[in-house]
């Protein structure tokens, strides 16, 4: 038996060794494909916008969709860098921390989806500063676009400022810690690990699990694994999976 937990445990540490130089190959692969590609382009006139400052020159049309594009694909790899940055500092910690994981990528995500959306901005001020198509179009497409976009951002400020709440928040907001008395009560093995409980969480349903487990759990569901009670509320939506929105942001 002692040996063959001592494989077990070799066999998992070999997989984790896997997993990281995985990630690390990631990072090396997108910060090597987004440094590149912004050397080659270096005097097409994309780099301002990323720092919300509008083109030297009116852009055409299909020059300010083509910096949209270029720009929001790139950014989207920079954030990946990150993710895969906090998965390999979390992989390395003592515990998997799986909630503290989730919420920080999705807290990334969302300050990187407020990003993306501040992006077209500069680009599209001075598209709709070009005279050619008179003065009036000029100043009323650039009163609506500017009040479009308030309101999007607006939206995407609220979303992540909930998600740096929820990351500040010690509670579960699903449950609680449970007490040892409450563990010893429920038998102190987790069903969804089979395995002693670990941080044990009491849903309200009053089900025990592992804190890891359970909060891997409701990154996919709602409900009690056992009972399949309404346990987890609708709020923001998580991107503790690492995923990210495929959309491009152009306007």
């Amino acid at each position: 038996m002692h040996k063959s937990s001592e494989i077990l445990r070799k066999q998992t540490a070999l997989k984790g060794q896997r997993k990281i130089s995985v990630l690390i190959c990631i990072c090396l692969g997108f910060t090597i494909h987004v440094v590149t590609v912004y050397w080659w382009h270096r005097r097409d006139d994309i780099l301002q916008p990323l720092v919300m400052l509008p083109p030297k020159s009116i852009p055409p049309f299909w020059h300010a969709l083509f910096t949209f594009m270029v720009n929001d694909t790139l950014d989207r790899q920079a954030s990946m860098i990150s993710k895969c940055l906090l998965l390999i500092y979390y992989k390395n910690s003592r515990g998997r921390y799986y909630r503290k994981q989730g919420q920080m990528l999705t807290l990334v995500e969302y300050l990187m989806l407020l990003y993306r959306a501040l992006l077209p901005t500069p680009v599209w001020y001075r598209f709709f500063l070009n005279k050619d198509y008179g003065s009036l179009f000029s100043s009323l497409m650039t009163g609506l676009y500017l009040t479009f976009k308030l309101t999007s951002v607006v939206e995407k400020v609220q979303s992540f400022f909930t998600a740096l709440k929820a990351l500040s928040r010690k509670e579960v907001h699903y449950g609680a810690y449970a007490t040892s008395e409450q563990v010893n009560a429920a038998g102190d093995l987790c069903a969804i690990c089979q395995e002693k409980m670990h941080a044990p969480i009491l849903l309200r349903c009053k089900h025990i699990f592992c804190e890891d487990c359970v909060s891997e759990w409701f990154e996919r569901e709602r409900t009690c694994p056992l009972c399949r009670a309404l346990v987890k509320p609708a709020d923001l939506r998580s991107y503790g999976d690492g995923s990210t929105s495929l959309l491009f942001q152009i306007f």
